[in-house]
């Protein structure tokens, strides 16, 4: 048994791809995944699978959200190994950010290749799958991130503050 986590994209936005949380937990249950734990309303999943891999999984998983909520969800799914990694890799330390300041992380499926930048609203670094966002005070409103994103921007991502994806580390790493 392998523990993933899942970020499901664009789920109950707006009113919009309404995916009732403890509905999907049970639905992935029947479908073989298991000790299921949703974290708040958008979409986000730590479980276990006897897949064996990230893409398996996601499969499985964008197939339950089809056919039982008739909808067609991107999933993003990691690894505990490779979610604890992205945790470890944030190259932007805490004594660095202010109170007012935010971090996000941006998922992608595939590996994405942006260097390091910064302009008066944000800096940025990608590693692997994860795009590292660095807010600076006063920004949260008002950031621009395409322009920080050349080739990919049309890629398909997901995006979490850094206190959702520290709690699903959390949750993650306490079912050990």
């Amino acid at each position: 048994m392998e523990k993933y986590v899942a970020l499901l994209r664009a789920v109950n936005v707006a009113g919009k791809n309404k995916v009732n949380m403890k509905d999907l937990k049970n639905a992935l249950e029947e479908e073989g995944f298991q000790n299921v734990i949703t974290y708040i309303q958008s979409g986000n999943l730590v479980l276990d699978s006897i897949l064996q891999s990230e893409s398996e999984v996601a499969v499985e998983i964008t197939e339950v959200i089809n056919m039982r909520f008739n909808l067609n969800i991107d999933v993003f799914v990691f690894s505990a190994q490779n979610y604890n990694q992205i945790i470890n890799n944030n190259p932007f330390p805490n004594e660095t950010i202010g109170k007012e300041e935010r971090w996000m992380a941006a998922f992608y499926k595939e590996d994405i290749q942006i260097p390091r930048q910064k302009n008066t609203q944000a800096e940025v670094m990608a590693m692997g799958r994860v795009l590292y966002i660095h807010i600076f005070s006063g920004q949260i409103h008002t950031l621009k991130l395409p322009a920080f994103l050349g080739e990919y921007k049309k890629t398909i991502t997901t995006t979490r503050n850094w206190r959702t994806t520290l709690q699903l580390q959390t949750i993650l790493n306490s079912q050990e």
